[in-house]
């Protein structure tokens, strides 16, 4: 999907507690979209987010 992509996993924490989030970017033409989540929600809308964007273009 796209020109190039980049992603990096996160881990947050705070209180005793941590959280890991992922962060995508995907470059297709001149456009770069970021999406920023859950694992499983980033893999699952990524590709519904780049559609919208060319759609609204």
């Amino acid at each position: 999907m796209g020109d190039e992509q980049w992603s990096q996993l996160l881990t947050l924490s705070s209180g005793g507690r941590s959280s890991i989030v992922k962060q995508m970017a995907v470059r297709t033409g001149t456009v770069v979209v970021v999406v920023s989540g859950s694992l499983g929600l980033v893999d699952a809308h990524l590709a519904k987010a780049v559609d919208k964007v060319w759609r609204t273009r």
